[in-house]
């Protein structure tokens, strides 16, 4: 089912040939699944992302709109995980 803007009840979204052949699906279409949506469909992957209403909707709309780059393992020393963490936050 796909919402829509213009109506309160959702609409059917037609089915695709090959329907059903995923390599990942992603519930949930705020900042981190639409961006790990995007980022699995960058790398080759069929991607299928469902969300209940519109994207970003529920807690992306509440958000603080900042993404964690993994600086809070700095105190621990752990610089390998903080280095990857900011590089899959440029990704995203």
């Amino acid at each position: 089912m796909l919402p829509t803007n213009l109506t309160s009840e959702p609409v059917r979204a037609p089915r695709a040939a090959g329907a059903g052949d995923w390599d990942v699906v992603v519930v949930g279409g705020g900042i981190n699944g639409a961006g790990i949506a995007r980022d699995l469909a960058g790398r080759g992957l069929a991607v299928l992302l469902v969300e209940q209403d519109d994207l970003a909707s529920h807690t992306s709309s509440a958000s603080t709109k900042l993404v964690h780059g993994g600086l809070r393992y700095l105190e621990h020393y752990e610089f390998a995980l903080v280095r990857k963490a900011l590089a899959e936050r440029e990704v995203l």
